[in-house]
């Protein structure tokens, strides 16, 4: 299945073709690159029970947690522990708060209330991802990044990530196959771009 998806998206590896000078420097040094960071041992050894997507996905948050350097991240997933480990190992300050699968509405809409601004969220594409997703949407600023992970798992998540994309709000999107980013920078022309990584 790997190689499938590999050899559909080999045309979009490493940032070739891309216009925008951030954008590319943003797929080639922050989704795709390949220096071994220095956590990334530890962090293989802690974790050594993972699968290789899984690893290749936390090394992923690292790097885009690093990037970001948020001051706090909102998770809506079933793996919340790997997930903070990999963010915090990027950006020592940030905090990552769990929305856990099994919230009721009322308790999502209280734990989001807390914040004004939300600077780094992921969701997965399971339980009611729709509801966190569009709860916290108004909650996006200009710096804010998503990440929805499974946006090719079924039917109704490619569907669902095609409706972010479609949206006016969702100003900067990449589809990774595995998860997608989306940034809200208003100031940027808005454009998907699929990535091989």
């Amino acid at each position: 299945m790997r190689t499938f998806v590999w050899l559909r998206r080999w045309r979009h590896c490493r940032g070739f073709g891309v216009q925008s000078p951030w954008v590319y420097r943003f797929i080639r040094y922050v989704v795709n690159e390949c220096y071994p960071y220095y956590s990334y041992d530890e962090l293989a050894c802690r974790w050594k029970n993972t699968s290789r997507k899984e690893r290749k996905l936390g090394m992923l948050y690292f790097r885009l947690s690093n990037y970001m350097q948020s001051p706090f991240v909102i998770d809506y997933s079933t793996n919340c522990r790997q997930f903070a480990d990999y963010v915090r190992s990027g950006c020592n300050k940030t905090e990552v708060f769990e929305i856990p699968q099994c919230s009721t509405s009322v308790e999502i809409c209280s734990a989001l209330s807390r914040h004004e601004t939300i600077p780094f969220l992921r969701v997965s594409t399971q339980g009611c991802y729709r509801t966190i997703f569009f709860e916290v949407l108004p909650k996006a600023g200009r710096k804010s990044m998503f990440v929805i992970e499974g946006i090719n798992k079924d039917k109704a998540a490619k569907d669902f990530w095609k409706e972010i994309v479609a949206l006016d709000r969702c100003i900067t999107t990449f589809d990774l196959y595995y998860c997608g980013i989306i940034f809200f920078d208003n100031r940027r022309y808005k454009e998907n771009y699929i990535v091989n990584f």
